[in-house]
Protein backbone atom coordinates (compact mmCIF):
# COMPACT_ATOMS: atom_id res chain seq x y z
CA UNK A 1 0.00 0.00 0.00
CA UNK A 2 1.30 3.43 -0.82
CA UNK A 3 0.79 5.10 1.94
CA UNK A 4 1.84 2.42 4.42
CA UNK A 5 5.38 2.46 2.14
CA UNK A 6 5.58 6.11 2.77
CA UNK A 7 5.10 6.22 6.56
CA UNK A 8 7.14 3.65 6.88
CA UNK A 9 10.08 5.22 4.20
CA UNK A 10 9.62 8.53 5.72
CA UNK A 11 9.47 8.29 9.25
CA UNK A 12 10.17 5.00 10.88
CA UNK A 13 12.30 6.01 14.29
CA UNK A 14 8.52 6.18 16.15
CA UNK A 15 6.82 2.90 14.28
CA UNK A 16 8.13 0.63 17.34
CA UNK A 17 6.89 2.87 20.08
CA UNK A 18 3.88 3.74 18.37
CA UNK A 19 3.44 0.17 18.32
CA UNK A 20 3.84 -0.74 22.26
CA UNK A 21 2.15 1.80 23.02
CA UNK A 22 -1.00 1.00 21.15
CA UNK A 23 -0.70 -2.42 22.78
CA UNK A 24 -0.59 -0.69 26.06
CA UNK A 25 -3.73 1.08 25.32
CA UNK A 26 -5.28 -1.79 24.21
CA UNK A 27 -4.68 -3.90 27.21
CA UNK A 28 -5.57 -0.82 29.50
CA UNK A 29 -9.01 -0.43 27.68
CA UNK A 30 -9.56 -4.42 28.31
CA UNK A 31 -8.08 -3.74 31.96
CA UNK A 32 -11.09 -1.21 32.28
CA UNK A 33 -13.82 -3.22 31.11
CA UNK A 34 -12.72 -6.22 33.56
CA UNK A 35 -12.75 -3.54 36.33
CA UNK A 36 -16.03 -1.97 35.23
CA UNK A 37 -17.60 -5.30 34.90
CA UNK A 38 -16.01 -6.60 38.70
CA UNK A 39 -16.79 -3.66 40.35
CA UNK A 40 -20.58 -3.53 38.71
CA UNK A 41 -21.24 -6.99 40.81
CA UNK A 42 -19.72 -5.75 44.07
CA UNK A 43 -21.67 -2.49 43.55
CA UNK A 44 -24.90 -4.84 43.05
CA UNK A 45 -23.95 -6.40 46.76
CA UNK A 46 -23.61 -3.16 48.21
CA UNK A 47 -19.56 -3.61 48.30
CA UNK A 48 -17.38 -0.58 47.15
CA UNK A 49 -13.87 -2.14 46.26
CA UNK A 50 -11.01 0.03 47.38
CA UNK A 51 -8.58 -2.35 45.90
CA UNK A 52 -11.01 -1.99 42.56
CA UNK A 53 -10.60 1.58 42.47
CA UNK A 54 -6.81 1.80 43.22
CA UNK A 55 -6.56 0.01 39.99
CA UNK A 56 -9.21 1.67 37.94
CA UNK A 57 -7.18 4.77 38.37
CA UNK A 58 -3.93 3.29 37.40
CA UNK A 59 -5.61 1.81 34.55
CA UNK A 60 -7.32 5.20 32.82
CA UNK A 61 -4.19 6.85 33.62
CA UNK A 62 -2.32 4.13 31.48
CA UNK A 63 -5.10 4.24 29.07
CA UNK A 64 -4.35 7.90 29.23
CA UNK A 65 -0.39 8.22 29.12
CA UNK A 66 -0.41 6.04 26.16
CA UNK A 67 -3.47 7.80 24.06
CA UNK A 68 -1.78 10.97 24.59
CA UNK A 69 1.58 9.90 23.51
CA UNK A 70 0.08 8.13 20.62
CA UNK A 71 -2.08 11.24 19.46
CA UNK A 72 0.89 13.52 19.84
CA UNK A 73 3.50 11.52 18.31
CA UNK A 74 1.13 10.44 15.12
CA UNK A 75 0.38 14.39 14.96
CA UNK A 76 4.32 15.29 14.87
CA UNK A 77 5.50 12.43 12.80
CA UNK A 78 2.75 13.43 10.02
CA UNK A 79 4.14 17.43 9.81
CA UNK A 80 7.00 15.86 9.57
CA UNK A 81 6.10 13.65 6.77
CA UNK A 82 4.69 16.38 5.04
CA UNK A 83 7.31 18.62 5.42
CA UNK A 84 9.61 16.11 3.67
CA UNK A 85 7.21 15.48 1.06
CA UNK A 86 7.39 18.80 0.81
CA UNK A 87 10.78 19.78 0.70
CA UNK A 88 11.65 17.00 -1.65
CA UNK A 89 8.83 19.05 -4.17
CA UNK A 90 10.56 21.92 -3.36
CA UNK A 91 14.06 20.28 -4.40
CA UNK A 92 12.74 18.69 -7.39
CA UNK A 93 10.36 21.78 -8.95
CA UNK A 94 14.17 23.92 -8.39
CA UNK A 95 16.20 20.91 -10.67
CA UNK A 96 13.76 20.87 -13.24
CA UNK A 97 13.34 22.56 -16.14
CA UNK A 98 10.75 25.51 -17.24
CA UNK A 99 8.96 22.91 -19.89
CA UNK A 100 8.32 20.60 -17.53
CA UNK A 101 6.87 22.93 -15.11
CA UNK A 102 4.63 24.72 -17.37
CA UNK A 103 3.83 21.69 -18.78
CA UNK A 104 2.58 20.03 -15.30
CA UNK A 105 1.08 23.53 -14.59
CA UNK A 106 0.92 25.73 -11.26
CA UNK A 107 -2.38 25.07 -9.95
CA UNK A 108 -1.67 21.50 -10.29
CA UNK A 109 1.76 22.08 -8.22
CA UNK A 110 0.21 24.42 -6.00
CA UNK A 111 -2.57 22.38 -5.49
CA UNK A 112 -0.04 19.09 -4.15
CA UNK A 113 1.28 21.33 -2.40
CA UNK A 114 -1.23 22.54 -0.59
CA UNK A 115 -4.39 20.41 -0.89
CA UNK A 116 -3.08 17.03 -1.28
CA UNK A 117 -0.57 17.76 1.76
CA UNK A 118 -3.36 18.87 3.78
CA UNK A 119 -5.60 15.81 3.44
CA UNK A 120 -2.42 13.95 4.38
CA UNK A 121 -2.23 16.27 7.66
CA UNK A 122 -5.93 15.66 8.50
CA UNK A 123 -6.09 11.84 7.63
CA UNK A 124 -2.56 10.59 8.99
CA UNK A 125 -3.38 10.91 12.73
CA UNK A 126 -7.10 10.02 12.57
CA UNK A 127 -5.62 6.35 10.29
CA UNK A 128 -3.20 6.17 13.88
CA UNK A 129 -5.98 6.16 15.70
CA UNK A 130 -7.59 3.85 13.59
CA UNK A 131 -4.75 1.29 14.19
CA UNK A 132 -4.76 2.11 18.01
CA UNK A 133 -8.61 0.92 17.92
CA UNK A 134 -8.05 -2.10 15.69
CA UNK A 135 -5.71 -3.15 17.88
CA UNK A 136 -8.18 -2.31 20.93
CA UNK A 137 -10.59 -4.79 19.29
CA UNK A 138 -8.04 -7.52 19.11
CA UNK A 139 -7.84 -7.95 23.10
CA UNK A 140 -11.55 -7.14 23.40
CA UNK A 141 -11.95 -10.08 21.23
CA UNK A 142 -9.75 -12.18 23.31
CA UNK A 143 -11.40 -11.26 26.35
CA UNK A 144 -15.05 -11.80 24.94
CA UNK A 145 -13.89 -15.04 23.91
CA UNK A 146 -12.95 -15.52 27.56
CA UNK A 147 -16.30 -14.83 28.95
CA UNK A 148 -18.51 -16.72 25.95
CA UNK A 149 -17.11 -17.99 22.34
CA UNK A 150 -20.40 -18.34 21.07
CA UNK A 151 -21.06 -14.45 21.64
CA UNK A 152 -17.89 -13.01 20.54
CA UNK A 153 -18.34 -15.14 16.92
CA UNK A 154 -21.85 -13.35 17.40
CA UNK A 155 -20.40 -9.67 18.13
CA UNK A 156 -17.65 -9.73 15.88
CA UNK A 157 -19.33 -11.27 12.81
CA UNK A 158 -21.74 -8.41 12.93
CA UNK A 159 -18.73 -5.96 13.81
CA UNK A 160 -16.82 -7.72 10.53
CA UNK A 161 -20.01 -7.55 8.44
CA UNK A 162 -20.36 -3.88 9.64
CA UNK A 163 -17.14 -3.19 8.36
CA UNK A 164 -17.09 -5.73 4.87
CA UNK A 165 -20.42 -3.24 4.14
CA UNK A 166 -17.88 0.12 4.48
CA UNK A 167 -15.57 -1.50 2.78
CA UNK A 168 -17.66 -2.76 -0.05
CA UNK A 169 -18.85 0.78 -0.91
CA UNK A 170 -14.93 1.76 -0.59
CA UNK A 171 -14.47 1.73 -4.67
CA UNK A 172 -17.85 3.95 -5.15
CA UNK A 173 -16.58 5.89 -2.52
CA UNK A 174 -13.46 6.47 -4.48
CA UNK A 175 -14.84 7.18 -7.59
CA UNK A 176 -16.51 9.93 -6.09
CA UNK A 177 -13.86 11.42 -3.85
CA UNK A 178 -11.90 11.59 -7.51
CA UNK A 179 -14.60 13.42 -9.19
CA UNK A 180 -14.82 15.74 -6.09
CA UNK A 181 -11.01 15.90 -6.23
CA UNK A 182 -11.32 16.99 -10.07
CA UNK A 183 -13.93 19.42 -9.63
CA UNK A 184 -12.20 21.18 -6.59
CA UNK A 185 -9.01 21.35 -8.68
CA UNK A 186 -11.40 22.94 -11.72
CA UNK A 187 -12.21 25.45 -9.29
CA UNK A 188 -8.42 26.47 -8.04
CA UNK A 189 -7.51 26.54 -11.68
CA UNK A 190 -10.74 29.05 -12.53
CA UNK A 191 -9.83 31.30 -9.50
CA UNK A 192 -6.01 31.38 -10.47
CA UNK A 193 -7.33 32.59 -14.09
CA UNK A 194 -9.51 34.99 -12.73
CA UNK A 195 -7.03 36.77 -9.93
CA UNK A 196 -3.94 36.41 -12.29
CA UNK A 197 -5.82 37.76 -15.12
CA UNK A 198 -8.31 40.44 -13.25
CA UNK A 199 -6.82 43.36 -14.86
CA UNK A 200 -8.01 41.80 -18.61
CA UNK A 201 -11.35 40.42 -16.81
CA UNK A 202 -11.86 44.54 -15.56
CA UNK A 203 -11.51 45.57 -19.01
CA UNK A 204 -14.02 43.30 -20.95
CA UNK A 205 -17.11 42.60 -18.78
CA UNK A 206 -17.94 40.00 -21.66
CA UNK A 207 -14.90 37.92 -20.46
CA UNK A 208 -15.68 39.04 -16.90
CA UNK A 209 -19.04 36.84 -17.47
CA UNK A 210 -17.60 33.71 -18.84
CA UNK A 211 -14.83 33.66 -16.13
CA UNK A 212 -16.92 33.78 -13.39
CA UNK A 213 -19.64 32.00 -15.22
CA UNK A 214 -17.26 29.12 -16.07
CA UNK A 215 -15.76 29.22 -12.19
CA UNK A 216 -19.39 29.39 -11.00
CA UNK A 217 -20.14 25.65 -13.19
CA UNK A 218 -17.10 24.40 -11.65
CA UNK A 219 -17.99 25.63 -8.13
CA UNK A 220 -21.44 24.03 -8.69
CA UNK A 221 -19.95 20.48 -9.81
CA UNK A 222 -17.53 20.48 -7.10
CA UNK A 223 -21.04 21.14 -4.76
CA UNK A 224 -22.95 18.12 -6.43
CA UNK A 225 -19.77 15.68 -6.58
CA UNK A 226 -19.03 16.76 -2.53
CA UNK A 227 -22.59 16.74 -1.84
CA UNK A 228 -23.21 12.91 -3.31
CA UNK A 229 -20.07 12.20 -1.62
CA UNK A 230 -21.15 13.38 1.79
CA UNK A 231 -24.44 11.93 1.82
CA UNK A 232 -23.07 8.73 1.14
CA UNK A 233 -20.88 8.83 3.90
CA UNK A 234 -24.15 10.00 5.63
CA UNK A 235 -25.85 6.79 4.56
CA UNK A 236 -22.78 4.29 5.26
CA UNK A 237 -22.67 6.03 8.80
CA UNK A 238 -26.07 5.59 9.93
CA UNK A 239 -26.38 1.87 8.49
CA UNK A 240 -22.71 1.35 10.82
CA UNK A 241 -24.72 3.03 13.97
CA UNK A 242 -27.85 0.80 13.36
CA UNK A 243 -25.75 -2.12 12.97
CA UNK A 244 -23.45 -1.25 16.36
CA UNK A 245 -26.63 -1.02 18.48
CA UNK A 246 -28.10 -4.26 17.36
CA UNK A 247 -24.54 -5.58 19.00
CA UNK A 248 -26.04 -4.97 22.69
CA UNK A 249 -29.86 -6.61 21.54
CA UNK A 250 -27.36 -9.60 20.36
CA UNK A 251 -26.01 -9.92 23.84
CA UNK A 252 -29.54 -9.24 25.80
CA UNK A 253 -32.08 -11.24 23.56
CA UNK A 254 -30.15 -13.71 21.37
CA UNK A 255 -27.26 -15.28 23.08
CA UNK A 256 -28.80 -16.05 26.32
CA UNK A 257 -30.94 -18.24 23.70
CA UNK A 258 -28.35 -20.43 22.66
CA UNK A 259 -26.09 -20.24 25.67
CA UNK A 260 -26.65 -21.53 29.15
CA UNK A 261 -25.63 -19.88 31.78
CA UNK A 262 -24.81 -16.92 29.90
CA UNK A 263 -27.11 -14.94 32.08
CA UNK A 264 -23.96 -15.18 34.62
CA UNK A 265 -21.35 -13.27 32.27
CA UNK A 266 -24.48 -10.96 30.39
CA UNK A 267 -23.14 -8.00 32.04
CA UNK A 268 -19.52 -8.31 31.66
CA UNK A 269 -20.51 -9.42 27.98
CA UNK A 270 -22.80 -6.47 27.29
CA UNK A 271 -20.30 -4.52 28.60
CA UNK A 272 -17.40 -5.24 26.47
CA UNK A 273 -19.94 -5.48 23.55
CA UNK A 274 -20.51 -1.63 24.44
CA UNK A 275 -16.73 -1.16 24.68
CA UNK A 276 -16.63 -3.03 21.40
CA UNK A 277 -18.92 -0.48 19.20
CA UNK A 278 -16.69 2.45 19.48
CA UNK A 279 -13.54 1.02 18.26
CA UNK A 280 -16.20 -0.62 15.40
CA UNK A 281 -17.01 2.87 14.74
CA UNK A 282 -14.06 4.19 14.04
CA UNK A 283 -12.41 1.64 12.20
CA UNK A 284 -15.38 1.87 10.00
CA UNK A 285 -15.23 5.77 9.51
CA UNK A 286 -11.35 5.11 8.95
CA UNK A 287 -11.49 2.99 5.88
CA UNK A 288 -12.96 5.32 3.53
CA UNK A 289 -9.65 8.38 4.85
CA UNK A 290 -7.48 5.28 4.07
CA UNK A 291 -8.56 5.83 0.10
CA UNK A 292 -8.33 9.85 0.60
CA UNK A 293 -5.04 9.75 1.50
CA UNK A 294 -4.02 7.12 -0.74
CA UNK A 295 -5.83 9.26 -3.77
CA UNK A 296 -3.27 12.37 -2.31
CA UNK A 297 -0.68 10.58 -2.02
CA UNK A 298 -0.42 9.01 -5.52
CA UNK A 299 -1.53 12.55 -6.80
CA UNK A 300 1.39 13.61 -5.07
CA UNK A 301 4.01 10.54 -6.25
CA UNK A 302 3.09 10.96 -9.73
CA UNK A 303 4.05 14.59 -9.53
CA UNK A 304 6.82 13.72 -7.79
CA UNK A 305 7.71 11.63 -11.11
CA UNK A 306 7.86 13.57 -13.55
CA UNK A 307 9.84 15.92 -11.89
CA UNK A 308 12.18 13.54 -11.03
CA UNK A 309 12.34 12.06 -14.43
CA UNK A 310 13.26 15.82 -15.98
CA UNK A 311 15.41 16.46 -12.88
CA UNK A 312 17.27 13.55 -13.03
CA UNK A 313 18.51 14.44 -16.75
CA UNK A 314 18.88 18.40 -15.39
CA UNK A 315 21.02 17.55 -12.83
CA UNK A 316 24.00 16.71 -15.00
CA UNK A 317 23.59 20.13 -15.70
CA UNK A 318 25.22 21.33 -12.48
CA UNK A 319 28.87 18.99 -12.34
CA UNK A 320 30.80 21.04 -14.78
CA UNK A 321 32.40 25.14 -14.93
CA UNK A 322 32.88 27.62 -17.24
CA UNK A 323 36.73 28.44 -17.45
CA UNK A 324 35.50 31.85 -17.70
CA UNK A 325 32.75 34.15 -17.82
CA UNK A 326 32.07 34.58 -21.79
CA UNK A 327 32.61 37.69 -23.98
CA UNK A 328 30.35 36.16 -26.50
CA UNK A 329 27.54 33.82 -26.65
CA UNK A 330 25.59 32.56 -29.44
CA UNK A 331 23.04 30.43 -31.15
CA UNK A 332 23.81 28.60 -34.32
CA UNK A 333 20.64 26.93 -36.22
CA UNK A 334 18.92 26.44 -33.06
CA UNK A 335 15.22 24.96 -33.13
CA UNK A 336 12.21 24.80 -31.24
CA UNK A 337 8.93 23.41 -31.88
CA UNK A 338 5.85 23.53 -29.37
CA UNK A 339 3.99 20.31 -29.20
CA UNK A 340 0.74 19.66 -27.97
CA UNK A 341 0.32 16.40 -25.90
CA UNK A 342 -0.24 14.17 -29.18
CA UNK A 343 3.03 15.32 -30.31
CA UNK A 344 1.78 17.54 -33.00
CA UNK A 345 3.98 20.57 -33.28
CA UNK A 346 1.88 24.00 -32.70
CA UNK A 347 4.16 26.70 -33.15
CA UNK A 348 7.80 26.38 -34.54
CA UNK A 349 10.91 28.86 -33.71
CA UNK A 350 14.18 28.82 -36.42
CA UNK A 351 16.45 27.79 -37.39
CA UNK A 352 18.16 30.71 -35.23
CA UNK A 353 21.81 32.50 -35.60
CA UNK A 354 22.46 34.77 -33.58
CA UNK A 355 25.30 36.53 -31.57
CA UNK A 356 25.98 38.41 -28.72
CA UNK A 357 29.00 40.45 -27.52
CA UNK A 358 30.65 41.96 -24.74
CA UNK A 359 30.58 45.36 -24.91
CA UNK A 360 27.93 45.94 -26.73
CA UNK A 361 24.47 46.80 -26.95
CA UNK A 362 22.20 44.09 -29.35
CA UNK A 363 18.09 44.97 -29.68
CA UNK A 364 15.66 42.32 -30.55
CA UNK A 365 12.08 43.57 -31.97
CA UNK A 366 9.52 41.82 -33.15
CA UNK A 367 5.74 41.59 -33.28
CA UNK A 368 3.99 39.76 -30.33
CA UNK A 369 4.11 36.44 -30.69
CA UNK A 370 7.27 36.57 -33.04
CA UNK A 371 9.11 34.38 -31.10
CA UNK A 372 11.16 36.86 -28.98
CA UNK A 373 10.90 35.30 -25.82
CA UNK A 374 10.98 31.76 -27.00
CA UNK A 375 14.52 33.10 -28.33
CA UNK A 376 15.22 34.84 -24.42
CA UNK A 377 14.45 31.16 -23.15
CA UNK A 378 16.50 29.70 -25.51
CA UNK A 379 19.51 31.69 -25.34
CA UNK A 380 19.61 31.74 -21.34
CA UNK A 381 19.50 27.76 -21.33
CA UNK A 382 16.06 27.58 -19.91
CA UNK A 383 14.93 25.21 -21.50
CA UNK A 384 16.54 22.68 -24.27
CA UNK A 385 17.28 23.24 -27.73
CA UNK A 386 15.74 20.25 -30.29
CA UNK A 387 18.54 21.00 -32.47
CA UNK A 388 21.35 23.59 -33.21
CA UNK A 389 24.01 24.74 -30.64
CA UNK A 390 24.21 27.53 -27.90
CA UNK A 391 27.99 28.70 -27.73
CA UNK A 392 30.12 30.30 -25.50
CA UNK A 393 32.97 32.32 -26.80
CA UNK A 394 32.51 29.48 -29.96
CA UNK A 395 32.54 26.97 -28.15
CA UNK A 396 29.18 24.96 -28.19
CA UNK A 397 28.58 24.23 -24.19
CA UNK A 398 28.45 21.11 -22.71
CA UNK A 399 25.66 19.89 -21.14
CA UNK A 400 27.34 19.87 -17.34
CA UNK A 401 28.18 23.41 -18.12
CA UNK A 402 24.66 24.87 -18.07
CA UNK A 403 23.72 25.99 -15.25
CA UNK A 404 27.18 27.80 -14.62
CA UNK A 405 26.28 29.38 -17.92
CA UNK A 406 22.97 30.22 -16.50
CA UNK A 407 24.52 31.61 -13.45
CA UNK A 408 26.11 34.53 -15.17
CA UNK A 409 23.26 35.89 -16.65
CA UNK A 410 20.87 38.72 -14.74
CA UNK A 411 17.68 38.88 -16.59
CA UNK A 412 13.96 40.74 -16.33
CA UNK A 413 11.70 38.87 -18.35
CA UNK A 414 8.42 40.12 -19.54
CA UNK A 415 6.53 38.47 -16.61
CA UNK A 416 9.54 38.98 -13.96
CA UNK A 417 8.90 37.91 -10.59
CA UNK A 418 10.89 40.52 -8.05
CA UNK A 419 11.21 39.19 -4.26
CA UNK A 420 11.88 41.32 -1.66
CA UNK A 421 14.91 39.25 -0.45
CA UNK A 422 17.95 40.07 -1.93
CA UNK A 423 18.77 36.34 -1.82
CA UNK A 424 21.17 36.44 -5.00
CA UNK A 425 23.31 39.31 -2.90
CA UNK A 426 25.44 37.81 -0.69
CA UNK A 427 26.40 40.74 1.29
CA UNK A 428 24.51 44.17 0.41
CA UNK A 429 26.08 47.10 0.61
CA UNK A 430 24.43 49.93 2.19
CA UNK A 431 25.74 52.48 0.11
CA UNK A 432 25.84 51.06 -3.25
CA UNK A 433 21.81 50.20 -2.57
CA UNK A 434 21.38 53.64 -1.17
CA UNK A 435 22.73 54.86 -4.91
CA UNK A 436 21.04 52.72 -6.80
CA UNK A 437 17.53 53.50 -5.06
CA UNK A 438 18.43 57.11 -5.87
CA UNK A 439 19.72 56.98 -9.62
CA UNK A 440 15.99 55.36 -10.23
CA UNK A 441 13.86 57.31 -8.02
CA UNK A 442 13.22 54.66 -5.62
CA UNK A 443 14.97 56.26 -2.40
CA UNK A 444 11.46 58.21 -1.41
CA UNK A 445 9.29 54.66 -1.77
CA UNK A 446 11.87 51.81 -1.05
CA UNK A 447 14.35 50.59 1.87
CA UNK A 448 16.43 48.11 2.14
CA UNK A 449 16.60 46.56 5.82
CA UNK A 450 17.91 43.56 6.52
CA UNK A 451 18.58 41.77 3.31
CA UNK A 452 15.03 42.87 1.99
CA UNK A 453 13.36 45.67 0.44
CA UNK A 454 10.69 47.14 2.72
CA UNK A 455 7.93 46.98 -0.33
CA UNK A 456 7.14 45.89 -3.66
CA UNK A 457 3.56 46.60 -3.79
CA UNK A 458 4.36 49.27 -5.77
CA UNK A 459 3.58 50.04 -10.06
CA UNK A 460 4.76 47.65 -12.91
CA UNK A 461 7.43 50.09 -14.06
CA UNK A 462 8.69 50.88 -10.36
CA UNK A 463 9.06 46.93 -9.41
CA UNK A 464 10.93 46.50 -12.73
CA UNK A 465 13.42 49.68 -11.42
CA UNK A 466 13.53 47.68 -8.48
CA UNK A 467 14.60 44.42 -10.38
CA UNK A 468 17.27 46.27 -12.17
CA UNK A 469 18.89 47.69 -9.17
CA UNK A 470 18.96 43.76 -7.84
CA UNK A 471 20.59 42.99 -11.70
CA UNK A 472 23.05 45.60 -10.84
CA UNK A 473 23.87 44.57 -7.39
CA UNK A 474 24.46 40.82 -8.77
CA UNK A 475 26.76 42.47 -11.38
CA UNK A 476 27.06 39.28 -13.52
CA UNK A 477 28.33 39.42 -17.21
CA UNK A 478 25.52 39.67 -19.17
CA UNK A 479 22.16 40.70 -18.93
CA UNK A 480 18.86 40.79 -20.13
CA UNK A 481 15.93 42.95 -20.44
CA UNK A 482 12.60 42.28 -21.75
CA UNK A 483 10.37 45.41 -22.69
CA UNK A 484 11.94 46.71 -19.36
CA UNK A 485 11.39 50.43 -20.33
CA UNK A 486 7.88 49.52 -21.76
CA UNK A 487 6.26 50.41 -18.38
CA UNK A 488 8.67 53.56 -17.84
CA UNK A 489 7.79 57.29 -17.64
CA UNK A 490 9.39 59.66 -20.42
CA UNK A 491 11.69 60.60 -18.16
CA UNK A 492 12.85 57.26 -17.02
CA UNK A 493 12.71 55.56 -20.57
CA UNK A 494 15.48 58.21 -21.73
CA UNK A 495 17.51 57.73 -18.66
CA UNK A 496 17.55 54.05 -19.35
CA UNK A 497 18.37 54.25 -23.08
CA UNK A 498 21.03 57.19 -22.60
CA UNK A 499 22.47 56.25 -19.45
CA UNK A 500 21.76 52.81 -17.83
CA UNK A 501 22.78 50.81 -21.30
CA UNK A 502 25.52 53.30 -22.00
CA UNK A 503 26.93 52.32 -18.61
CA UNK A 504 26.44 48.88 -18.78
CA UNK A 505 28.58 48.80 -22.42
CA UNK A 506 31.43 50.76 -20.83
CA UNK A 507 32.00 48.25 -18.27
CA UNK A 508 31.89 45.59 -20.72
CA UNK A 509 28.62 43.46 -20.25
CA UNK A 510 26.42 41.48 -23.02
CA UNK A 511 23.46 43.84 -23.57
CA UNK A 512 21.12 41.82 -24.16
CA UNK A 513 17.68 44.14 -24.96
CA UNK A 514 14.07 43.22 -26.46
CA UNK A 515 12.42 46.58 -27.25
CA UNK A 516 9.89 48.49 -29.55
CA UNK A 517 11.59 51.62 -28.96
CA UNK A 518 12.62 53.35 -32.50
CA UNK A 519 13.67 56.15 -31.10
CA UNK A 520 16.76 55.16 -29.37
CA UNK A 521 17.24 52.46 -32.11
CA UNK A 522 20.81 54.19 -33.13
CA UNK A 523 22.19 53.59 -29.30
CA UNK A 524 22.19 49.26 -30.69
CA UNK A 525 25.70 48.18 -32.23
CA UNK A 526 23.49 45.18 -33.50
CA UNK A 527 19.92 44.55 -34.07
CA UNK A 528 17.91 41.58 -34.82
CA UNK A 529 14.24 41.13 -35.84
CA UNK A 530 11.78 38.14 -35.10
CA UNK A 531 9.22 37.64 -37.05
CA UNK A 532 6.85 33.93 -37.36
CA UNK A 533 9.10 32.73 -35.34
CA UNK A 534 12.25 33.74 -37.75
CA UNK A 535 15.07 36.03 -37.48
CA UNK A 536 16.98 38.78 -39.20
CA UNK A 537 19.98 40.55 -38.60
CA UNK A 538 18.89 44.17 -39.44
CA UNK A 539 22.22 46.19 -38.27
CA UNK A 540 25.83 45.78 -36.46
CA UNK A 541 28.44 47.84 -34.60
CA UNK A 542 26.62 50.92 -35.80
CA UNK A 543 28.21 52.69 -32.78
CA UNK A 544 31.56 50.65 -33.25
CA UNK A 545 33.70 53.75 -33.70
CA UNK A 546 31.58 55.86 -31.25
Amino acid sequence: MRLFNAVVREIPENLKSLLLMNILSAVATMSLVALVSTASKEGGSGQISGRLMLMFAITLALYHVTHIYTLVTASKDTERLIHKLRVGLFELIRRTDLVTIEKIGHATLQGALTQDTQILAEVLPMLVIGFQQAVMLLFLAAYLAWLSPFACILAFGLAGLTVAIRFSRVKALRTMMQSASDAEKRVFDGLTELLHGFKEIRMSGARADDVTATLGEASQESRTTSSLLKAQWGRNYAVIEAMLFSLVGLMVFVVPLFVAGFHEVVLPATIAVLFISGPVSTVSFVTPLVTKAELALENIDNIKNRLAAAAKTVSSEETGSLEKSPLSIALRNAELSYRDKEGISLFKVGPLTAEFHAGQITFITGGNGSGKSTLLRLLTGLIPLDTGSLLADGTELKTEQMQDYRNRFSAIFSDFHLSRRLTSIEEPNPARIGEMLERFGMQDKVTVCDGSFSTIDLSSGQRKRLALIVAELENKPIIVLDEWAADQDPHFRRIFYEEILPDLKKRGKIIICVTHDDRWFHLADSMYKMHDGQIEKLQENRNENS
